[in-house]
């Protein structure tokens, strides 16, 4: 339930992020080549919107398992073994989000509000633009750790069971 209610609300942040990219770079292109008058800001929220879009879609793509998995070793496993791995990996997965994304983002957000660093165009505090990082490291953590209790599915598995 709780899954179905991130993979909805990921899917609308991704659909206002990606239209507000799509009309920041229209208004760019008319800016600069119809009214012969660039915009510095509409670069700078174009730039913004690409990090917080690849951020966002990371954690989609998770929450979807649509994630680039190689299953070279794994198909030769038995049921079990291959259930066994699974769980490792969603464990791995969990600890890398909780260590690089959100305490290592977590770091960069306080260094950045600490220092005050603001962008170049608007002003902006950085740390508004990082913050991203930690957050969607926690939704990746808590997915990978709800994979890991749910145990995996068999949509990847063969008919018979048994590895091909």
């Amino acid at each position: 339930m709780m899954r179905t209610i991130i993979e909805k609300t990921l899917a609308g942040i991704l659909v206002v992020l990606f239209s507000a990219t799509v009309l920041t770079v229209l208004w760019q292109v008319i800016g600069r080549y119809v009214l012969e008058a660039p915009s510095s800001a509409t670069e700078e929220i174009a730039r913004f919107l690409l990090i917080w879009l690849g951020m966002v879609s990371m954690a989609y793509a998770f929450a979807k398992r649509m994630h680039v998995g190689v299953d070279l070793i794994s198909a030769r496993l038995s049921s079990r073994s291959r259930v066994n791995a699974a769980r490792a990996i969603w464990l791995a997965c969990a600890v890398f989000a909780l260590a690089v994304m959100v305490y290592g983002g977590g770091l960069l957000v306080k260094i950045t509000a600490t220092l005050g660093q603001t962008s170049a165009a608007m002003g902006l505090p950085m740390w508004t633009i990082y913050a991203i990082m930690p957050l969607c490291g926690l939704v990746i953590a808590y997915l990978a750790i709800s994979f890991l209790i749910e145990g995996t599915s068999t949509e990847n598995e063969p008919a018979t069971g048994e590895p091909q």
